[in-house]
């Protein structure tokens, strides 16, 4: 078409794009529960189709979202690439886990001060998960729902439903699946859901030497909390580390993101609450 010029992308125009985008992603929040089957749940209910696929299937039926009891809950909060906080709780109390859950997504917001000393967000944080979206977050907001009357931070859980920035100009929509404010691993970078062994192994980052997600309920039953939150601890290490490789060697730094050096070097704070 005559006086029509494609736009032209030289390095140094894709990198100040990126800047441009990503240089409001300053704070993160990498996430992991572990969870068991809620037998009271399942007896109550009494769905014959569910308790058929159990009969049938036993340990290696996977429950339906609601069904599934958190037991632990490990946070990896970074703020400004510096301040890391790196804390595990596990506990046969699911409502103390969630209400601490949503106590640190608070924490892991910055905060400036404004008129009468009023506190304004600054910051939200980018969530990072390995099949977040499709299983940790969904599980977290329908357990909650149980504990609604008494949840602390309802502001915040507020903030994570929010939709009225459609294009997230200056306001995260987290529940949108192609929001700027949670990257799952899997499916965000390479377009498929993948387990956190099969991509650490690729990397040649070390994972998982505390047990496997099917002996959680064992643990559990044997009153193994420690060893639980420990295993945790280990997933949401290896997802931060995985995270920073991929930054590093595919998005070019493209997040402020601590180096992976730093982050192999990390010991959680594990509570038994």
């Amino acid at each position: 078409m005559e006086g029509y010029r494609e736009e032209l992308w030289g390095k140094e125009k894709i990198i100040e794009r990126r800047e441009n985008l990503y240089g409001k992603f300053k704070n993160f929040f990498v996430l992991d529960i572990e969870t068991v089957p809620d037998s009271s749940m399942i007896n109550s209910i009494s769905d014959p189709k569910l308790l058929k696929k159990i009969e049938e299937e036993g340990d290696d039926y996977f429950l339906p979202h609601p069904y599934h009891k958190i037991v632990a809950v490990s946070i990896l909060s970074i703020k400004n690439a510096k301040k890391i906080n790196f804390k595990t709780f596990a506990s046969q109390d699911e409502f103390g886990l969630l209400n601490q859950f949503w106590k640190e997504f608070k924490k892991a917001h910055s905060f400036v001060k404004i008129e009468n000393s009023k506190k304004a967000v600054s910051v939200f944080p980018v969530l990072i998960t390995i099949n977040g979206k499709d299983f940790d977050m969904p599980v977290i907001k329908l357990r909650s729902l149980k504990y609604a009357q008494k949840l602390e931070e309802k502001f915040f859980i507020s903030i994570y439903l929010d939709k009225f920035d459609k294009w997230e100009n200056s306001y995260p929509r987290y529940t949108f699946f192609h929001t700027q404010y949670h990257i799952d691993i899997p499916v965000d970078i390479f377009g498929k859901k993948i387990s956190l062994k099969n991509l650490c192994y690729l990397c040649d980052i070390p994972v998982k030497t505390e047990g496997e997600g099917n002996q959680v309920k064992e643990f559990f039953l044997n009153g193994d909390l420690e060893k639980i939150g420990n295993y945790c601890s280990e997933d949401v290490k290896a997802t931060a580390m995985l995270f920073s490789y991929i930054n590093t060697h595919f998005l070019q730094n493209s997040y402020p993101f601590p180096p992976l050096d730093l982050l192999s070097n990390l010991k959680p704070e594990v509570k038994v609450l």
